[in-house]
């Protein structure tokens, strides 16, 4: 198993960028000088929040059920009677649309009709620019020319789309359901409104140290480096509301980054192999959403980033089960080479594990993981009218799950999936937990599942029919693409996170600069194929960029200083 890490960049600072959903990209009218006050602004009707608190007072408790974060709106916006457009000097124009939900956490929108032609881009940004997302363009488009957006933060949110003059009028654009979220950020917390800590005090930042208080001898620190690179947070809209669940990517024998996606039956709420049904166009999955400046349960509010800098659109169903409470996606977009996520190894054998750990997204915050030291036991259970096997975890060690956790991986010590979280009564205690137990459906329950294709994981995740009860994971960049070496396969850096010496792994001698966040250069060198270490120890603690210059191209991945 690989264990060379990086996390690629797709930075509007580089004129080498390529264009992809991320809350990094500059909206169009940001940089000219377009009047604000005559955007048409749609208010959102007021919710009874009371008895939607009340609903989540006795949903919270059960078994199996999401974690719900917004309630959808019916609304009508499309390009052609609502907002304003302004058109540029060149020919080319901007429409835009504010929408106001008093006192919303967050907005998010559902699409009925997404169709972008080539070169016309959406944003959605927050009306005072502190959170954004963008831009959507016609990579995003679904045969059912479908959509739902990411999250924004706030109660007045803009959305603004740009059309190239060449495409006048080519453009679709139309929203049936606004999402008015009303948990996942703190009001009071105007300091860190960052929809973070929204958890109990007793979950555990991802990059804490994962074997602190153990006494059993198990790193985990390699299984949680891979594993960060793996886990998304998803957004599910259904049923006039907004949920949301954590799943990982998973590698299949084939390793051909296939985009499977692996989480919980309860969450996508389909019939078992009712895949035709299904209608995964609206989900959106947010990659490395974690903070390099963890909290490790305390009282203390996690700093961090606002939101997933890499989100993908769309998704179709292969396999589900309830059986095992297991569904099985792929991703309606291959995930960029250049963010080189991990897609994850699992284990089908009946083997129990000695001790375990997770990584989850609990109540819609950043990543966090979860650690037991004891064996898992197996147990059948009566759950959603099924009886399911389990892998119960009777306590947890260090950190804890919550709702929005469901769905999210239970590893083995060698770092393979063996289920994935159906629910339980775990939760915190102050900054310790409760001492409840989690439920977690067992792999090697859905690997024949129901016993047909849509109901059992082997014939997707082991279509060279090797037959093993094992298989390991692996990075993008080492997974082959139908037979064509990966762009960035000449060149590698590790440690990542990083202390003070990272190594540069180069076929070539070649230049680099490694940028701040600004976008200033704050080392420059030449670095050797015999001479692949830099001694970074004078950077302070952070996220940095790193660029290389190998045949004439120039390529760019972000470190984590630690």
């Amino acid at each position: 198993m690989k264990k060379i890490l990086f996390i690629p960049v797709i930075l509007f600072l580089f004129q080498w960028s390529t264009a992809q959903v991320t809350n990094e990209a500059i909206p169009r009218s940001w940089g000219l000088s377009i009047s604000k006050n005559n955007v048409p602004v749609k208010d959102l009707p007021a919710i009874d929040f009371e008895s939607v608190k009340k609903q989540d007072a006795v949903n919270d408790k059960l078994l199996g059920v999401p974690y719900r974060f917004a309630i959808n709106i019916p609304a009508q916006i499309n390009l052609f009677d609502s907002g304003s457009w302004t058109v540029l000097p060149n020919g080319d124009r901007i429409w835009m649309m504010e929408v106001h939900a008093n006192d919303a956490t967050t907005i998010n929108f559902i699409f009925d009709r997404y169709d972008l032609p080539e070169g016309a881009e959406l944003y959605i940004y927050s009306k005072d620019k502190s959170d954004r997302i963008g831009p959507y363009t016609a990579k995003e488009n679904q045969p059912d020319g479908q959509l739902g957006s990411w999250v924004i933060r706030g109660d007045h949110v803009v959305l603004e789309y740009f059309e190239p003059a060449a495409v006048k009028g080519l453009g679709r654009l139309s929203i049936s359901e606004i999402g008015h979220g009303y948990r996942g950020l703190s009001k009071a917390d105007e300091v860190n409104a960052k929809m973070l800590n929204n958890s109990g005090p007793c979950n555990v930042d991802v990059l804490c140290d994962p074997n602190f208080g153990s006494s059993n001898g198990q790193d985990w620190t390699p299984v949680r480096d891979d594993f960060i690179h793996a886990v998304a947070r998803i957004i599910i809209p259904r049923n006039g509301a907004t949920f949301t669940c954590t799943g990982t990517m998973i590698n299949n024998t084939n390793a051909d980054t296939v985009p499977y996606f692996y989480t919980a039956n309860h969450c996508i709420d389909t019939a078992d192999g009712a895949t035709g049904a299904f209608n995964g166009s609206n989900y959106s999955f947010g990659f490395e959403w974690y903070t390099n400046t963890p909290d490790c349960a305390t009282f203390n509010p996690t700093q961090g980033p606002a939101n997933p800098s890499q989100v993908l659109s769309g998704a179709v169903l292969r396999a589900n089960h309830s059986g095992s409470d297991t569904a099985l996606l792929e991703l309606n977009q291959t995930p960029p080479a250049s963010w080189d996520l991990y897609y994850a190894g699992w284990d089908r054998s009946t083997n129990v594990p000695s001790s375990q750990l997770g990584v989850h997204h609990p109540a819609f915050d950043i990543m966090k993981l979860c650690r037991n030291d004891q064996p898992a036991v197996n147990q059948t259970i009566s759950f959603g009218g099924a009886i399911v096997d389990i892998y119960t975890v009777g306590d947890w060690d260090y950190g804890v799950t919550e709702g929005g956790s469901s769905g999210s991986v239970l590893l083995s010590p060698s770092g393979h999936i063996v289920g994935e979280l159906l629910g339980g009564g775990a939760a915190c205690s102050g900054t310790t937990d409760n001492g409840s137990p989690d439920f977690y459906g067992r792999f090697n329950i859905a690997w024949n599942g129901g016993g047909t294709n849509s109901t059992r994981l082997r014939n997707w995740l082991d279509p060279a029919n090797l037959g093993v009860s094992v298989f390991d994971g692996d990075y993008f960049s080492t997974l082959s693409v139908d037979g064509i070496a990966n762009e960035q396969a000449d060149w590698s850096i590790y440690p990542n996170p990083v202390d003070e010496i990272l190594n540069v792994e180069v076929q070539e001698t070649a230049r680099y600069n490694i940028y701040d966040i600004t976008g200033a250069v704050l080392m420059t060198g030449v670095v050797e194929q015999n001479k692949p270490q830099l001694n970074i120890a004078e950077l302070r603690s952070g996220m940095y960029f790193f660029s290389i210059e190998l045949s004439g191209k120039r390529e760019v991945k972000k470190i984590i200083k630690k």
